[in-house]
């Protein structure tokens, strides 16, 4: 697989990224702005967000690099099978630390409502 190819393969998986992309640098901005009113939430929401924003651009790098390695390699199919469900696994689990740090942000520095 060539350099062209590899660009390719990115753009192609990056492209499926754009709108979360956008929400996310968009929640930034308005994080940003609205700091002063929450700002234990918006630290939590930041981090979040942080987190998609960075997960936007490795995901896509990632699977162009391990796709490349597996068009170019002499490993059994099923290893190449396994890298990409744990490579999968782990874009998952981050995905999901990324809806934890959300749910955190929603409660933190709430005052508790007395009964």
């Amino acid at each position: 697989m060539n350099n062209s190819d590899q660009f390719k393969l990115f753009l192609s998986t990056f492209a499926v990224q754009v709108p979360v992309l956008v929400v996310s640098l968009t929640a930034l901005l308005v994080i940003l702005i609205k700091w002063q009113q929450a700002p234990r939430g918006s630290l939590w929401a930041l981090l979040a967000f942080g987190l998609t924003l960075v997960l936007c651009l490795v995901i896509p790098i990632g699977q162009a690099g391990v796709q490349s390695w597996a068009m170019q390699s002499t490993v059994p199919i099923a290893t190449r099978a396994s890298v990409f469900a744990g490579l999968g696994v782990a874009w998952s689990v981050l995905r999901a630390i990324t809806y934890v740090l959300l749910l955190v942000a929603v409660y933190a520095g709430r005052p508790r409502v007395s009964e």
